[in-house]
């Protein structure tokens, strides 16, 4: 056992005791590495994304243990960064949705879709062509659709049906909520529809 402490010696560069298998210093292997990033980051840049390609598998696994292991130092950055750009921060969400209501809306929907593996995706512009097959009515109640009306899926996610455009319907807002994840059937037989 005294052998082997006796083995283990000191760095002559910066001190430490700490070493790869290989007998080279971790610290000054670390340093170097460091170095030449900073030295040549057009270089460190290009390995790092010849990496990421060549060990997608070892670098989403890497990016999982790092998240969970920094979650509050990541958390407090995202905070600090937000305060000191709150203007930017404020802007950019709000114009955005603004500008671009249907497509946040069928993204919205594609997001869900990703979340159920159901498959399908939305067009652009269907919201609009939607609301004038439908002639700016709601298909369950007849009344018209309004500003806040939803894009539903008519066979719901739930039951597996397609996020596909034959498969939307503009519906009121009231009547998408009470509608939920009811086979369309069952839910226009409760609104008194004999199908």
């Amino acid at each position: 056992m005294e052998k082997q402490l006796a083995t283990i010696r000191q760095c002559a560069k910066c001190g430490t005791s700490v070493r790869y298998a290989s007998g080279s210093c971790k610290s000054c292997v670390i340093a170097r590495a460091k170095a030449a990033y900073v030295g040549d980051r057009e270089k460190g840049k290009a390995y790092t994304v010849a990496y990421r390609v060549l060990n997608p598998d070892a670098r989403a696994a890497h990016d999982l243990t790092y998240r969970a292991a920094n979650n509050v130092v990541r958390k407090l950055a995202k905070a600090e960064w937000h305060a000191k750009n709150s203007e930017k921060v404020k802007l950019y969400p709000e114009d955005w949705h603004k500008a671009n209501r249907m497509a946040n809306r069928i993204q919205s929907h594609n997001n869900r879709e990703r979340k159920k593996a159901n498959g399908g995706r939305l067009s652009r512009g269907l919201a609009e062509l939607l609301f004038t097959q439908q002639k700016g009515k709601c298909p369950c109640c007849r009344q018209p659709l309004g500003k806040d009306y939803h894009m539903d899926h008519i066979m719901p996610l739930a039951l597996g049906g397609l996020n596909a455009d034959e498969n939307i319907q503009l519906l009121r807002a009231v009547c998408n909520m009470q509608k939920h994840t009811a086979h369309p059937i069952d839910f226009m037989q409760t609104k008194g529809f004999l199908l």
